[in-house]
């Protein structure tokens, strides 16, 4: 090796270690002040909604499959749901008016940064459902989960111990003509994940093709505590 390429290697070398080290330290990247965790959720996804999903019943799939309920967990969940609903809406829902609901995974709501943990590119996918219900007014609440597929480390592909996050609408959830809305939801987070309450925000717009097919529009921050400060209530 000639002295003009060793020289080159040599300044190559500390420059590829360092570059690595900071990736290394950057791989989970802390909650932004003053926050204890933070998450954000994206849909955008194309799909046909005349094909059925290839999980069949959705509220089936969510509630069995991905929570792994039995009928009596089912059922406990359902009157928790329907308790919570006529306690927060009282005059607005009818009691026992809820129904299951599962979101479609063709929807592709994805978690694609969540503070603390190495979250790849392309992000970890979030399985939601649980109960909703259609209120007088016109408007409807939720009560569910958010199940995300948290996968090991580097291209595993092992499965890790799934994030769980409740959610239940903190107030009505308002469909436009146009087929776009604003949520918000209080949270809290199972005993594996910790994170006490929370806040969801979020907004969702999907738009029709005109060949019927639906683009997903949805945007999600979760936030733990839910204003970001320890004061005060929402």
């Amino acid at each position: 090796m000639s002295r003009k390429r060793f020289l080159a290697a040599l300044v190559v070398v500390p420059t590829a270690l360092a570059l690595a080290t900071i990736a290394a330290a950057h791989s989970a990247w802390p909650a932004p002040a003053p926050f204890g965790k933070y998450l954000v959720y994206t849909a955008a996804s194309v799909y046909d909604p005349s094909v059925p999903p290839a999980e069949g019943d959705l509220a089936d799939w969510f509630h069995r499959d991905v929570m792994g309920r039995s009928d009596a967990e089912i059922g406990a969940e359902r009157a928790a749901a329907d308790a919570y609903f006529a306690a927060t809406f009282p005059g607005l829902y009818t009691p026992g008016s809820l129904e299951a609901f599962g979101l479609d995974p063709r929807v592709g709501y994805t978690a694609y940064f969540i503070s603390g943990e190495n979250v790849p590119p392309e992000g970890w996918v979030v399985r939601d459902g649980g109960f909703r219900a259609d209120l007088s007014d016109g408007t409807f609440v939720v009560y569910g989960d958010y199940n995300i597929k948290a996968m090991g480390p580097g291209r595993s592909g092992r499965e890790a111990e799934p994030i769980i996050i409740h959610y239940e609408s903190v107030d009505p959830i308002h469909s436009h003509p146009d087929g776009s809305g604003y949520f918000r939801c209080r949270l809290s987070s199972s005993s594996f994940n910790d994170f006490g309450g929370g806040l969801a925000q979020g907004m969702f717009a999907d738009q029709t093709l005109p060949d019927g097919r639906v683009v997903s529009n949805i945007r999600n921050i979760l936030t733990f505590p839910g204003p970001g400060f320890a004061a005060g209530s929402f």
